[in-house]
């Protein structure tokens, strides 16, 4: 689940880039913009970005040298931490709440997943209906003529519908435009072209991205708002590609077509979101109308490097995501052991370029931090630095109900020359008896004259 949240962190964080520049550049940059920049969302919605965090830290190595690479403590409470030992494998709590929440998700794809289904079978239905058709010398050359003008090379098929019906486009690998008016027309040939923009732009296949984005993220409202926004935009973006170069009278014709689709044609309520129509919601073709007549310009080569500063910085919550702890435990590892191990809350992370002595050296201070605090040769300090003495097993209560604190274990011992040896381990402690569990070595270290 960690990696749907890094993506839907990167998702929500250029969605909102999308939103806050859509309000304070609304008039003054054109729609063709926002739409690249919504298409960028979109793939980081659906782009595991967690699987480049390598990558990313090796270029960073390569960048910065080696004296910048630090030894740390990694907290493990809010990180996925697993244990394998005796061929079982044991979680911590929070990975379990992660299962617990994939649950849920799964059953929220499911339930967008069934509808998706549904839109597609009243799509496959309504698409059989033009299935034995075949078009006519006057549709092939009428369409040919518009896609050489936009460079298409794929297969595209034209036929007429009825009156009533609005224009539209389906179909991905063999797109269908099927056009409300008579070919040899005006408005055909302007209805048209914006169909075939939607085709040469792949527009049905980014509505199918944007709509897996959904199902995926169903949880995260931004990815929602992206939805509605992204329709509009690329609409816009499609309407100012059809009319670039056009001269006024051309671009009122075409508005003029637009109210007149918008005001006769029936709306169909549920229909796939994964085509392209010319559309009939009337706020919606107002703020089209509105984009186009302001006729902003369109600078290809700054949107271009404008929107890929933003998704490169974008990229770096990459870093979000934590890496899973994993451990290895030997054969015949007791249950407390185990479940000790499993209550660590911090592990010693040390980079693999780190040179030895460095490493030698910083345990050596990590070691003297507390040889201040040894106040018995064998010592427990908990989490809060309260300290303990290690009773001997006998004078543990046998049949006490056990209540373990994670901490962490020290054994001093004096040598015959006047040095001293430091041990550190994992250690739990019974808060009500005193039982101490020993776990693994953490380190040790020989002082040549003993400070305690």
């Amino acid at each position: 689940m960690e990696y749907l949240l890094v993506m839907s962190l990167s998702g929500s964080t250029m969605t909102s880039m999308h939103l806050l520049l859509r309000l304070l550049l609304k008039d003054k940059t054109c729609a063709r913009f926002y739409d690249l920049l919504a298409r960028v969302a979109i793939l980081y919605y659906l782009i595991p970005l967690p699987y480049l965090k390598k990558y990313y830290a090796a270029a960073f190595r390569v960048i910065w040298t080696e004296s910048s690479l630090e030894i740390s403590r990694v907290p493990l409470t809010w990180r996925n931490h697993i244990v394998h030992a005796e061929g079982t494998m044991h979680v911590n709590i929070f990975a379990g709440m992660q299962t617990a929440a994939a649950i849920v998700w799964m059953m929220g794809v499911g339930v967008l997943l069934a509808g998706q289904v549904a839109e597609y079978v009243s799509l496959a239905r309504a698409a059989a209906r033009y299935a034995d058709r075949v078009m006519i010398s006057e549709q092939r050359i009428f369409l040919d003529g518009l896609k050489e003008q936009y460079g298409i090379r794929r297969r595209v098929f034209l036929y007429e519908t009825t009156a009533e019906e609005r224009t539209i486009t389906f179909g991905f690998f063999r797109p269908v435009i099927v056009c409300s008016r008579d070919v040899a027309s005006r408005e055909a040939e302007l209805l048209v072209r914006h169909e075939l923009v939607h085709i040469k732009r792949m527009d049905v296949l980014w509505k199918l991205f944007m709509q897996l984005a959904v199902m995926l993220h169903w949880c995260n409202p931004m990815v929602w708002i992206l939805r509605r926004d992204f329709e509009q935009v690329c609409e816009c973006s499609c309407d100012e590609t059809v009319m670039h170069g056009k001269t006024k009278e051309e671009v009122k014709e075409y508005l003029r077509l637009m109210i007149e689709e918008a005001r006769e044609k029936k709306t169909e309520r549920g229909s796939p979101r994964w085509k392209s129509d010319f559309g009939d919601n009337a706020q919606k073709i107002r703020e089209r109308m509105e984009n186009l007549m302001r006729g902003k310009k369109w600078n290809r080569i700054a949107a271009v490097m404008l929107v890929a500063t933003l998704a490169f910085a974008n990229s770096m919550t990459v870093f979000a995501y934590r890496d899973s702890f994993e451990r290895e435990l030997p054969e015949n590892t007791s249950q407390e052991e185990i479940e000790m191990t499993m209550q660590n809350d911090t592990f010693l992370f040390i980079p693999e370029e780190m040179d030895e002595e460095v490493v030698r050296e910083f345990k050596q201070a990590e070691m003297l931090d507390v040889v201040q605090e040894i106040q018995y040769d064998r010592q427990f300090m908990d989490e809060t630095g309260n300290i303990y003495p290690i009773a001997e097993d006998d004078g543990i209560e046998p049949y006490c109900n056990h209540t373990f604190v994670s901490g962490t274990g020290y054994d001093h011992t004096k040598t015959s020359d006047g040095g001293c040896i430091m041990r550190e381990f994992y250690a739990q402690r019974c808060s009500k008896c005193g039982y101490v569990i020993q776990g693994d070595w953490i380190n040790t270290i020989t002082f040549a004259k003993c400070p305690h």
